[in-house]
């Protein structure tokens, strides 16, 4: 009888014991997760707005070797200087003062459920996401730039630039959208 006495005052310190160790579970910012998500959201479908990509390849018909260097009409430039305005402006409404710090973001261990889907997103993906959507959207920009300060008159390597953009935009987009929206 006095073991099993013994036996349960032990377990309850036990218990009491790492109970006390555990870290208490930090608090939550669901208005951050929110800001991140509506950020993402709109940026992306912005980056693959089919009239992006179209004023992004000027007046290539079908890639071939004849249809290079690229080049863009001064209407063409305007609308692409259009998209980059665009862009900067969602960036500067998202990525205000609201906007969680990378080191809130790193400590997220959040269960989202979407629809029938559930799963862990686990800061450093989240923080790694938005750095590739950063540097896409940088990279973008750059892209525009060259093309405007070029007045549409593109070199070999300037346009290969552009092509191999275009052709990688999707499918990073895509990849930076599966964190948030499997």
């Amino acid at each position: 009888m006095l073991k099993r006495v013994l036996l349960i005052i032990l377990v309850f310190v036990l218990t009491a014991f790492t109970a006390g160790c555990q870290p208490e579970p930090e608090e939550f910012d669901e208005s951050a997760l929110i800001a991140v998500n509506d950020y993402v959201d709109e940026m992306t479908a912005a980056l693959l707005d089919s009239t992006l990509e179209a004023d992004l390849k000027g007046w290539i018909r079908n890639y071939e070797e004849d249809d290079l260097p690229l080049r863009y009409d001064e209407e063409r430039r305007q609308w692409l200087t259009e998209h980059a305005e665009n862009l900067e402006l969602l960036y500067g409404r998202h990525r205000n003062s609201g906007f969680p710090t990378d080191e809130e973001i790193a400590g997220w261990q959040v269960v989202i459920v979407r629809g029938d889907k559930e799963w862990l997103l686990e800061g450093s993906e989240a923080l790694g996401a938005l750095e590739k959507l950063e540097a896409l959207y940088r990279e973008l920009l750059d892209v525009i730039t060259m093309i405007v300060e070029s007045t549409g008159e593109l070199s070999m390597e300037q346009s290969e630039r552009v092509l191999a953009l275009i052709d990688d935009l999707e499918p990073r987009v895509y990849e930076i959208r599966e964190v948030y929206f499997r």
